[in-house]
């Protein structure tokens, strides 16, 4: 039965791509659920279990199973509408705007970078395992005054709209509205979130940018001369590789105890982490039961500013314990982190939701060949759930929500014109 979730995704993916006269970005979704799903085969293969986050092992429940890979589905089919080589343009509406939020990304990246660049220098400079050691033991949230409570006003409202300044780099380049220079600042501002990654040593959020850039990648690939694709990958390989350096120093350096591959556990946990979301998806499935039915992690902003006011995951988490004993800071999906919060049938409601949107949506975003970019915006607040969420549900933390809203506002503004008194009159 393990070997379900591989066979499946790969199926699909195959018979997606066949249709589609080449990989889309449903079929790229589908891929990555299926590498994770030959990792979960490896979980049990090499007997990584009960460590590295991933939990004891237990029989493969079939229903388990069913509702994995039938809501992953769903969640994922939808995007199969968008196919690439039928969009010949992306409408940009109020350029103006559009190059008013690039500059406000860029020169996020750039305070960012300055007001971290000592610890970022002091992190790069220890040992990347005593680094994330603390961040498990001794994470407090520290309290910012005068000029770097300033500075870290943008960092908190537009760290996480790293997916709008990919969106915009491969806009810019297939209707060649800015400079060379610009665009490597454009993609060079989508790192922001990575940058805040290494000060604790994390693998998350740079995997998250590969991820965000390849399937935007393929959504653009069918309207992009050689030339053009050229011009959009070759910063790629720059930052790109700079960003999977890091990831292997991390993974390197974090785990280092024997392991059953050989002298060191790097392969052990290389494998846990990619493989234990369908393990862990089936365990809670089979032993959690939902205590309350709680939406403080699924609307972050609501929660925290109004419902729960100061609400801390690490609390919550203590909660889930306490009552079930099992702990949540492992990855089982998105959907392991709705089954948590809603109980298995609202995990399904939320899926199910979710698909009638992402279908609506999806469907009318093509006219003729073209597609606005008020539409594509939406799309992608979207599509990061089921990318983002082999792992986890993304959307929990509160910054991420600044990224939903302001996505919001801006596809809104886009889109609509707002009436002044003198435009009444006329």
């Amino acid at each position: 039965m393990i070997a379900v979730p591989f066979i499946y995704f790969t199926l699909l993916a195959i018979y997606l791509i066949r249709k589609n006269g080449g990989v889309d970005i449903a079929a790229f979704v589908l891929m990555i659920y299926a590498f994770s799903g030959l990792c979960s085969i490896f979980v049990d293969i090499f007997d990584v279990y009960d460590i590295y986050g991933v939990y004891e092992k237990i029989a493969i429940s079939p229903l388990a199973t069913l509702c994995y890979c039938g809501l992953i589905t769903l969640c994922v089919l939808p995007f199969s509408r968008l196919n690439g080589s039928q969009i010949k343009k992306v409408e940009v509406q109020k350029e103006w705007l559009v190059d008013v939020l690039s500059w406000v990304l860029i020169l996020t990246f750039f305070i960012t970078l300055f007001s971290i660049f000592t610890n970022l220098e002091n992190v790069l400079q220890s040992d990347l395992k005593e680094v994330r050691e603390d961040v498990y033991d001794n994470w407090e949230s520290e309290e910012l005054t005068g000029w770097q409570w300033l500075l870290a006003i943008p960092g908190t409202l537009f760290s996480q709209f790293s997916p709008i300044a990919i969106l915009l780099y491969y806009i810019n380049i297939a209707q060649h509205r800015k400079s060379a220079v610009f665009n490597w600042l454009l993609l060079l501002s989508s790192l922001t979130p990575v940058i805040k990654a290494v000060l604790i040593a994390g693998r998350t959020q740079p995997i998250y940018w590969l991820l965000s850039f390849c399937a935007l990648y393929i959504f653009f690939r069918p309207t992009l001369s050689k030339e053009e694709r050229r011009k959009a990958l070759l910063p790629f390989m720059v930052f790109g590789s700079i960003v999977a350096l890091f990831i292997g120093a991390v993974t390197i350096a974090r785990f280092t105890t024997k392991g059953i591959a050989g002298d060191t556990g790097s392969f052990d946990s290389l494998i846990a982490y990619s493989g234990q979301s369908f393990v862990n998806f089936n365990y809670f499935f089979c032993n959690y039961t939902v205590h309350n039915v709680r939406f403080d992690r699924i609307f972050p902003i609501t929660n925290y500013f109004i419902l729960h006011p100061g609400w801390n995951l690490d609390d919550y988490r203590d909660m889930i314990w306490s009552f079930s004993g099992l702990n949540i800071g492992v990855f089982f999906t998105f959907l392991g982190d709705l089954m948590v919060d809603l109980g298995h049938v609202g995990m399904i409601v939320y899926v199910l939701i979710f698909y009638v949107i992402s279908t609506l949506i999806c469907r009318t975003a093509n006219h003729n060949g073209t597609i606005l970019l008020s539409r594509l915006l939406i799309i992608l607040i979207l599509l990061l759930i089921p990318l983002q969420g082999l792992f986890y549900y993304s959307y929990y933390k509160v910054n991420v929500g600044y990224y939903v809203i302001g996505s919001l506002i801006l596809s809104w503004l886009l889109s609509h014109s707002i009436k002044t008194k003198h435009s009444l009159n006329a």
